[in-house]
């Protein structure tokens, strides 16, 4: 009998971190971690500022600006 274990915190951790160091569009993996069904809004949230940490603190300031200048 097997049983399914839900994936850890850390492996997602771990995926995200491999997707950006190999250099995946960032929009991939917003949309990986969105389509993570068991983890909640929360972890889901974390991990997305984990990944957004990940990235060239140019790219986060240009993306930032741009989402702050497109609310108004």
């Amino acid at each position: 009998m097997s049983t399914h274990r839900r994936p850890t915190l850390a492996a997602y951790r771990q995926a995200v971190t491999r997707q950006i160091t190999a250099g995946e569009p960032f929009g991939y993996v917003e949309d990986a971690i969105d389509v993570a069904d068991d983890l909640t809004l929360d972890e889901k949230a974390a991990l997305w500022l984990f990944a957004f940490s990940l990235r060239d603190p140019g790219d986060q300031r240009r993306d930032a600006c741009a989402r702050l200048a497109a609310l108004g």
